[in-house]
């Protein structure tokens, strides 16, 4: 089975024009899935569909010969319990156009564990409610790890809910970032994903944790992407083979895994070197079965 190499469109591709263009380029570059975030259009409002932006979004996919997964907006979280019908509402409507639009798997981000457990109960039960309406339209959904929470509780959260229609998408910029700050090993933490895996979003850094991220998220934020990657302070996304992360050693421990390699990083940034991303990535993984 040949291996599906996706590519992340990115968040400032809203203009239709641009978004033709980075699509023509991955086509160019080899790629074979595209990974569209929900909230790059407005095609939710309010929590609801809207119906113009989705029909047009429809048919612009489809002139494109991708298979499609979808990142949920990051407006979403499901331990806001002041608000958690909205949250729901949207996750809904965010289920809805996967499958109206063949988006598959959705992306859901884990986030940090608190330790207000009638938050957390909710979440666990939340996710429950997802994956069964989810699995009643067909969409896939996956729950990330993030840079600043172990992978543990993501892996707990998956196998203590134990569906078929929720599974773990493993991100490896974020848990090389947490290995370095939380004092885990990067490999060992991957191995415990593998049961439960089916989406691998593909970063790279240097794993150099930046602790604004923690303390100051919205200086953080603010940081210049440029400085950010010129000093490496935390998650700068960069293509995979571009930083420090062992891919080579990762790829060789994937076994029988057939779900997507979505190369996530800041295209716009790295646009000259799609088809070498996309080629190292796929001789990366087809050497890495050889080793398995």
């Amino acid at each position: 089975m040949n291996p599906v190499i996706g590519i992340n469109l990115p968040n400032g591709s809203y203009d239709s024009d641009a978004t033709r263009r980075y699509l023509s380029i991955f086509k160019e570059n080899g790629f074979d899935a595209v990974e569209v975030c929900l909230d790059t259009y407005p095609l939710i409002i309010d929590g609801a569909i809207c119906e113009p932006w989705v029909e047009y979004i429809g048919r612009m996919l489809k002139e494109f010969p991708f298979k499609y997964s979808a990142h949920i907006g990051r407006g979403l979280d499901l331990r806001d319990l002041k608000n958690k019908e909205k949250h729901r509402t949207v996750l809904k409507s965010s289920i809805d156009l996967c499958a109206r639009l063949g988006l598959s798997p959705l992306v859901l981000h884990y986030e940090v564990k608190g330790r207000n457990q009638e938050a957390e109960q909710y979440f666990i039960d939340a996710h429950k409610e997802t994956a069964k309406y989810a699995e009643q339209k067909g969409v896939l959904i996956v729950v990330e790890n993030i840079e600043v929470e172990l992978v543990d509780p993501v892996v707990e959260l998956v196998a203590a809910i134990d569906m078929p229609n929720l599974r773990m998408a493993f991100d490896t910029g974020h848990a090389f970032l947490a290995s370095r700050y939380f004092k885990f090993d990067f490999i060992e933490a991957f191995k415990k994903t593998l049961p439960y895996l089916a989406h691998l979003h593909l970063s790279d850094n240097t794993g150099t944790f930046e602790e604004l991220r923690i303390t100051d998220r919205p200086k953080y934020d603010a940081l210049p992407m440029g400085y950010r990657i010129e000093y490496s302070r935390g998650d700068i996304h960069l293509p995979p083979y571009f930083g420090k992360i062992p891919y080579d050693e990762f790829f060789s421990l994937l076994g029988d895994y057939k779900g997507m390699f979505l190369c996530e990083y800041y295209v716009e940034r790295f646009l000259p070197f799609g088809e070498l991303v996309q080629c190292r990535v796929r001789k990366g993984v087809l050497e890495g079965r050889k080793k398995a």
